[in-house]
């Protein structure tokens, strides 16, 4: 009697990801994602208010928000906007591959075996994109795919936990670290030292990208030479 409730479970759970996935998205991209930004200041204050928390704060916050579809670059760029460079890259770095992680599993928990029966293209689907190793989930995050809907789509594939955590550190780094650069830079009064800050953002983007490329590259020759 235990696996008919266990099935019964798994469709409650999925079916809720599903409502949450489109309820979420739905509330994200409505949402004045400027009218945000805006508002660092006072949200830099807020966190004063919590002291030597704040971090911790920012972190569990920044990971929740991540888990339902809060696009992580403008939560890097408020990172930087309120703890500067340095700790704003550590800390949203984390919080957005740790709020992905959330994801993955709660995706894998609730509705991998239930979209295998129902929806085999699905799971083809992530099968196609050969999703088996740290440096595929790091093929995938370079797609121009929203990171809630890949984090699922993870989650219902092959790929490993630890394989996730690698792909997912390396392919966030690019564009985690522009975007808390220019956030760092925006709070600088000295023009020219955000122009700095600007100038050093593309630079770290161009060679992070090249070398998650050169990295890519490398495994499909690989893959090449073995076949």
């Amino acid at each position: 009697m235990a696996k008919p409730t266990n099935t019964l479970s798994k469709k409650i759970a999925m079916g809720s990801l599903l409502l949450v996935v489109l309820g979420c998205s739905f509330l994200i991209y409505s949402t004045p994602l400027k009218e945000v930004l805006n508002q660092s200041q006072q949200i830099k204050l807020w966190l004063a208010e919590t002291g030597y928390a704040a971090p911790a704060v920012f972190t569990v916050v920044a990971a929740l928000l991540t888990v339902i579809g809060m696009p992580r670059l403008l939560l890097c760029s408020l990172a930087g906007v309120v703890f500067g460079f340095t700790w704003g890259f550590v800390l949203s770095h984390f919080a957005t591959v740790l709020g992905a992680y959330g994801t993955f599993i709660f995706a894998r928990w609730s509705g991998r075996e239930f979209v295998q029966q129902k929806f085999p293209k699905i799971i083809a689907l992530s099968q196609s994109t050969q999703a088996r190793g740290w440096r595929s989930v790091l093929f995938m995050r370079q797609l121009p795919i929203s990171g809630l809907y890949n984090d699922i789509l993870l989650g219902m594939s092959t790929v490993s936990h630890c394989d996730f955590w690698i792909g997912t550190l390396l392919g966030f780094l690019p564009l985690g670290v522009t975007a808390t650069l220019v956030g760092a830079g925006a709070i600088q009064a000295d023009i020219s030292h955000l122009a700095q800050y600007l100038g050093i953002a593309a630079v770290a983007f161009f060679l992070l990208t090249l070398s998650l490329k050169w990295i890519l590259t490398q495994r499909q020759r690989k893959s090449l030479s073995l076949s």
